[in-house]
């Protein structure tokens, strides 16, 4: 079965890994460099707190519970370098604290191994980081961080070595059918690949990708900077979640920031002043960071459909399947898993039934949910 995946960052690099593994004739094209988009610019962490508290579909909340064993197994299979079980240290404003212990109670609940700790613990596990001594700490042992550049060049790299292949500064202009069905893709210098099945797994460009398909897909792209600091002593080695932002070990030596800010939108909030006043925020609780430069920054587009990941084939358009989701970089091993089920075994996975691309279309309208109805009855 030859497959093109579009798309070459954490998504779509698990999923290409995945499907030669079973056999697969794998081509992966992507407009630009491998990684190079949001993945190259995620603070790429992985936690289930308090995500495993949210109220969501059935099937999505018991994956959740399962993506941190995808790390160690897909760890196991590809090596190691790129995966890194620090920790994580969270706590929220005053205010915050009911909400916290209650999204705290049901984790635990669900088979989670959490600890809430005063700051005089917290600051013994992270003592560069000035937690206050009324602090109400969360730490999650078993989270962690991606180099997310890291693993998507080692599974493409395992892509290549089990016959696939990866182009690179290919755009996809048009993607190709016959007779109701997805047949492959057209690349900008001209060259046709023809396939069995194309993914969409091209992120913030899913949108673009599903409409050459004739198909809608609709995402909301919310911009997410990510400050990096200089290597320093005395920076902490796990990830700290405080109120307004979150930081996690940088391959380089620093710290990469991501900036919260108080709520602005349901998935935005607001923007900070400059990432050098980021960087001098968060000093006051890291002092370690005080006088120090910006070394770089980057603003990934992070693409969020509405109701969450869209993974799976329209009915209607077979060969054309869909990997688009926010946290990519924390879902990716398991969509990978997942969509090879689907397209080698063809296997219906029933945990995905709530994300398929078929719930953003209706049904025929029916009479009753407008003011003329009446006229359109009688035809008056």
């Amino acid at each position: 079965m030859k497959i093109v995946v579009i798309g070459a960052g954490a998504i779509g690099a698990n999923i290409a890994y995945r499907l030669a593994v079973g056999k697969a004739d794998v081509v992966v094209v992507d407009a630009a460099r491998p990684a190079s988009g949001t993945s190259a610019a995620s603070i790429a962490y992985l936690s289930t707190f308090p995500q495993a508290s949210w109220d969501e579909d059935p099937g999505r909340a018991r994956l959740r519970l399962q993506l941190n064993d995808t790390f160690d197994q897909l760890q196991q299979e590809i090596g190691p370098g790129w995966l890194h079980w620090t920790g994580t240290l969270t706590w929220g404003l005053p205010e915050e604290r009911a909400k916290i212990a209650r999204d705290l109670a049901i984790c635990r609940e669900r088979g989670l191994d959490l600890k809430m700790l005063d700051g005089g613990k917290a600051r013994g596990m992270a003592p560069g980081v000035l937690f206050a001594d009324d602090d109400e700490v969360v730490y999650e042992a078993r989270s962690g961080w991606v180099d997310a550049p890291a693993m998507v060049a080692t599974l493409l790299d395992h892509v290549r070595k089990l016959g696939g292949s990866v182009l690179t500064d290919q755009p996809v202009c048009a993607v190709l059918r016959h007779a109701g069905k997805v047949t492959g893709v057209l690349l900008r210098d001209g060259s046709e690949i023809a396939a069995d099945a194309v993914i969409n797994a091209a992120g913030s460009w899913g949108s673009h990708i599903a409409a050459l398909a004739g198909a809608t897909l609709p995402l909301e792209l919310v911009p997410g900077l990510v400050v990096y600091t200089e290597a320093i002593p005395g920076l902490p080695r796990q990830i700290i979640g405080a109120p307004t932002w979150m930081c996690r070990p940088d391959p380089e030596g620093g710290l990469a920031i991501h900036w919260r800010g108080e709520a602005l939108t349901s998935v935005h909030g607001a923007n900070g002043p400059s990432p050098q006043g980021i960087l001098e925020d968060v000093a006051e609780l890291i002092p370690a960071l005080a006088g120090t430069a910006v070394a770089a920054s980057r603003i990934g587009i992070r693409a969020i459909p509405h109701g969450g990941p869209v993974i799976g084939e329209l009915p209607w358009l077979p060969g054309f399947y869909f990997a688009v989701s926010h946290g990519g970089v924390g879902w990716g091993p398991m969509w990978g898993r997942l969509a090879a089920r689907e397209l080698l075994e063809r296997e219906i996975v029933p945990e995905l039934n709530a994300m398929r691309p078929a719930r953003f279309y209706i049904q025929k309208a029916s009479f009753g949910r407008f003011a003329d109805d009446a006229e359109q009855r009688t035809g008056a």
